[in-house]
Order: structure tokens, then sequence, then C-alpha cells
């Protein structure tokens, strides 16, 4: 009897033994698990705060150094001088950031010169890794199905060695009808070629006459002609991007905006057409990008021949629009943008 009585003593002491050894396992299991996690946790600190540490003096230096303007500048430059008909706005967007792997990128707001008012078009998003080059890209809020593209403008047929006697096409009708429907309590924004090249000086005197005030006008730098570059064709007329006459923009040593003109203007266009070579060689000095080959032709062909325009995008009433289409020089007209009436009589 004593012995069955010791065997379950012995029992009852093996299974304590037992639950105590599983409980101190247990505890060890946390224990680590609980080391484990604030090991995880100091190291997670401590490389956030090595971040913070690396990020605070490069984004300091990329902001002070000019990088941040320079970069929104360059996107800038790319769009105002390629897409006709619309402004970057660096308000209210996100200006040029940088990451850790010093890739920087930017959206900025974009808009068109409708009247008086700066209407929304959507935004740019740009992105430049180190060492890579800029892409740009048009983020547009489309108001219809396949609208708010940029065309090219038509190249003059005489430039490429054509007859330009029978260029015209039923576009300058169809727009005509379109505005005869509209009252005289709106604006419009409007882009057209002209069959002829001419100086920028003769086309915006030309433009005098008429209450609209002009925002871009198309270089011919040789394309087609002296290099290859891509192209579209309807009926006899050939579209091509070309670069664009802007108002003057000038920026100071960190390349941060220091003036700039709201149109183009026959009393500062020799200022207007020096800062347009001055732009352009700043960004091919400074940004890498697809194109940069070709605006070193374009630039090249220009100093030698002369600047000469083909075209032009203003904005005005709608009855000065109409009187516009009349010319006889202008063909290929398209439609903007139109807003309710919000212009101040000059």
């Amino acid at each position: 009897m004593s012995d069955d009585n010791g065997n379950v003593l012995n029992d009852l002491k093996g299974n304590d033994q037992s639950k105590l050894d599983k409980k101190q396992a247990r505890k060890m299991v946390w224990r680590t698990r609980l080391s484990i996690g604030f090991t995880v946790i100091r190291t997670l600190l401590l490389l956030f705060l090595l971040y913070i540490l690396y990020m605070i003096p490069v984004n300091i230096y990329y902001d002070m150094s000019g990088k941040q303007a320079g970069f929104e500048r360059s996107v800038t430059t790319l769009v105002e001088t390629r897409y006709p008909g619309v402004e970057v706005s660096q308000e209210g967007g996100i200006g040029a950031e940088i990451n850790p792997l010093l890739t920087q990128s930017a959206s900025l707001k974009l808009y068109r010169n409708v009247g008086e008012w700066d209407v929304v078009l959507g935004e740019v998003e740009a992105k430049k890794r180190l060492f890579g080059d800029v892409h740009v890209t048009m983020d547009i809020d489309s108001k219809y199905l396949n609208g708010n593209d940029f065309k090219d403008f038509a190249i003059p047929p005489k430039l490429l060695g054509r007859d330009y006697t029978n260029i015209e096409t039923g576009n300058k009708d169809m727009l005509k009808k379109q505005l005869q429907k509209i009252d005289d309590g709106h604006v419009a924004q409007v882009q057209f070629s002209v069959k002829e090249a001419m100086k920028p000086k003769a086309l915006l005197e030309k433009l005098q006459t008429y209450d609209v005030r002009t925002f871009r006008m198309p270089i011919y730098g040789g394309e087609l002609t002296e290099f290859d570059i891509n192209y579209h064709r309807g009926g006899q007329i050939t579209f091509a991007q070309s670069l664009l006459l802007k108002p003057q923009t000038v920026y100071d040593s960190n390349n941060r905006v220091s003036s700039s003109r709201s149109a183009l203007h026959e009393d500062t266009l020799k200022k207007t057409v020096d800062r347009f070579y001055k732009n352009i060689e700043w960004l091919m000095e400074n940004s890498n990008y697809n194109g940069r080959d070709i605006d070193q032709k374009r630039i090249d062909y220009i100093r030698e021949n002369g600047m000469h325009v083909y075209g032009a995008v203003v904005t005005g009433p709608i009855r000065e629009i109409e009187k516009l289409m009349k010319e006889d020089a202008f063909y290929q007209f398209r439609l903007g943008g139109i807003e309710v009436w919000n212009w101040y009589e000059r």
C-alpha cells in the first residue's frame, strides 16, 4: 500500500515538474519574442533616424542649391515650348521632390488661357532617376471623350517645296458654323496655322488689329527638310511638333522665376526672342531628355536662317475670333476652349 502511495506521489511530483517546465518554457519563448520584437523596433527606429539624418541634408541641399527649382524649370520649359495653348502653374500642385535614391519627381498644374481666366486642364507628372532622362506625362482632365488633346501646327507647304494655293480644307468652315451658334457673351482660345512662314514681328503686327492676346507661336527649325522628325499628314497638309515661342520668363541664378510676361507683345519681342534662346540652351545644358539632340539642330538652324513662325495660339471674344478667321493667310483653326464672358475691354 505504501508503495502505491509512493508511486502516486512520484507521479504527482512528476506532473508538477512537467507543468513547471512547460510554464518556464513558455516564459522563455515570450521573453525571446519580446527581446526579438524590441530588437526589431530598435533597429527600425535606428533606420528611421538614419533616414531622417540622411534626408534632411539632402533636401536642404536640393532646395538651397537650386536643384529643386531647376527640375521644375526643366519640366515647365519642356511643356510650354512643345504643347500649344497650355501653361504650367507651380501653385496648387506638388513641387519637385527627391527620394532616398535621388529620383526627382514633380506634379504641376496645367491650365489654358481662355479670356482672362486660367482654366485648369490637368497635371503634368515628371520623373527623373539619377543619371536618367526627364520623363514627362500629361494627365489631362478630358471633358469629352478623346478631348483636350494637343494638335500640332501645319507646316507651310512652301517650306517643304510644295504649292500652297489649294491647301484650304473644310476645317475653317466647320468652326465658323460652331461660332455662329455662340452668343456675344463668350470668349475662346484658338490655335491656327499660317500658310506662309513670317517673322514673329510681322505676325504680331497682323494680330494687333484684333482684340486678342497671343500666347504661342510655332518656330520653324528645319523639321523634315534638315532632319527627320515624327509627323503626320492630312491630305496635302503636313503636321509636326515644333519649338514654340512663348512669353518671356526670366529666372534667377537659383532657377526661380524672377519675372514673367503673360502674353507676347511687339514692344518686348526682342527680349522675348533672346530669352527663348537662353531658356532652350539652358534646358539642353542642364537636362537630359528625349529630343535634346533635335533641339540642338533646331537652334542651330534658327540661328543660321533667322526666326520664322507659322501659326499662333490666341484668346479673345468670340466675335473677334470670327473676324480673325476671315484672314485668308490663316487656316487650320483648332478650338482650345470656350468660357463665359471674362474679357477686359482694351
